[in-house]
């Protein structure tokens, strides 16, 4: 297969081919200023297996998973693999693999950094020096796995399947400061698995979903809730998804939520009181969700979107679009006022997709099961072989 011209990776694309989306009814998708991420993958090292979770520190670009090794672009799998536990770290810049390398012994599903970007935490549980890879002393123990983590200048925020931290009683959601040491005051309880946590720009408020259909045993909490980081209580909030929460990314205005239900969806509400402002459906889970400028991206392992945003057929109907369905391949980009589909349209292949996303310097960093990604043919499928990371700049 011969390899596309080089691609400068963490610079814009000054213009993107245009991909004509396929529509399987009369009406076509709304017509948009394009995202202005190429359609093409930046030159960056793979992994061999699910990168499940990214974060961006400077120029570095952390990645967690079940990968075990990473090899060059372009190469297939067996070629130049270079060994890599669960971890691993890539130059967002160069796409070359960093020497940083904590060897987990086990699957990773979460990164965060602290507020100077020194430290890197992982679920679950663990603490790593940003530079070194080498252990802290910051080490509270779960009795099962920690799958979202939320940092402010004084807290750790986790949410998992767990019911202890550290020997004391906390139900998929806990508090702990930079030592490790739970925070006794806060313990709201959630009744299932909490699978993405975000913490207010002001550090006031960390936002919690998953599988959860109550929080302290209030059933209006279903699949989401907004905590306050000060005790836990529950803040007011209109909208909750009638389904399960696997994404949550936030503007300076709207907070937007992924997850998946009766294919997969999508939502948009008001940061001021949790209003709901547009809704989305997919063919299949939405699994991850990110916001760069005025779009927002979601990734998981759906075919089609629904383009009657708003108005998503019932739950519990199973994927039905009223009006028009628009191809995109595990990857879609939306207006993040409307909800209106992006023209944007690299695609992922894989029955799971995309699992992962990161913005380090304006590019989208992708995570997930694929083994082709970007490089579109007509009908948006990605054909560039390029498995479990990419760059899109």
């Amino acid at each position: 297969m011969s390899r596309p011209p080089r691609r400068t990776v963490g610079r814009a694309c000054a213009a993107m081919v245009a991909v004509a989306a396929v529509a399987v009814s009369l009406q076509a998708a709304p017509a948009l200023a394009a995202s202005t991420l190429a359609l093409t993958v930046d030159q960056t090292y793979q992994a061999n297996g699910r990168v499940a979770a990214i974060l961006s520190v400077g120029n570095t670009i952390y990645l967690a998973g079940s990968f075990t090794s990473m090899r060059p672009y372009g190469d297939p799998p067996g070629t130049g693999e270079v060994g890599r536990s669960y971890l691993a770290a890539v130059d967002r810049l160069t796409g070359q693999l960093l020497a940083w390398n904590p060897g987990a012994n086990k699957e990773a599903y979460a990164l965060a950094a602290s507020p100077d970007g020194s430290t890197i935490y992982v679920g679950g549980l663990a603490a790593v020096s940003a530079t070194t890879g080498s252990l802290t002393s910051w080490a509270p123990t779960a009795n099962n796995k920690v799958m979202a983590i939320a940092v402010t200048s004084s807290r750790i925020f986790l949410g998992g399947t767990f019911t202890t931290i550290n020997g004391a009683a906390r139900a998929e959601l806990a508090s702990v400061d930079a030592t490790g040491n739970v925070d006794p005051a806060w313990h709201p309880a959630a009744n299932a698995a909490v699978r993405a946590l975000l913490a207010s720009a002001d550090g006031r408020t960390v936002y919690a979903g998953g599988d959860f259909v109550a929080v302290n045993g209030d059933t209006v909490q279903k699949h989401f809730v907004s905590l306050s980081t000060a005790a836990g209580a529950v803040n007011s909030w209109l909208y909750h998804p009638g389904w399960p929460v696997a994404g949550l990314v936030a503007s300076s205005s709207l907070l937007f939520i992924a997850g998946n239900g009766a294919g997969g969806n999508a939502g948009a509400a008001s940061l001021t009181n949790g209003a709901k402002v547009w809704t989305l459906q997919t063919d299949g889970g939405i699994q991850a969700a990110t916001l760069i400028g005025s779009q927002v991206y979601f990734g998981g392992h759906f075919d089609n979107v629904c383009t009657a945003t708003g108005s998503p057929p019932p739950i519990g109907s199973g994927f039905k679009c009223p009006l028009a369905v628009t191809t995109r391949h595990k990857l879609v980009a939306v207006d993040a006022a409307t909800g209106a589909v992006d023209p944007w349209n690299p695609g992922a292949d894989s029955p799971l997709g995309v699992y992962a996303f990161g913005t380090g310097g304006g590019s989208l960093q992708v995570g997930g099961d694929f083994t082709k990604l970007g490089k579109p043919d007509p009908l948006g499928q990605a054909t560039w072989r390029q498995q479990g990371y990419g760059q899109f700049s």
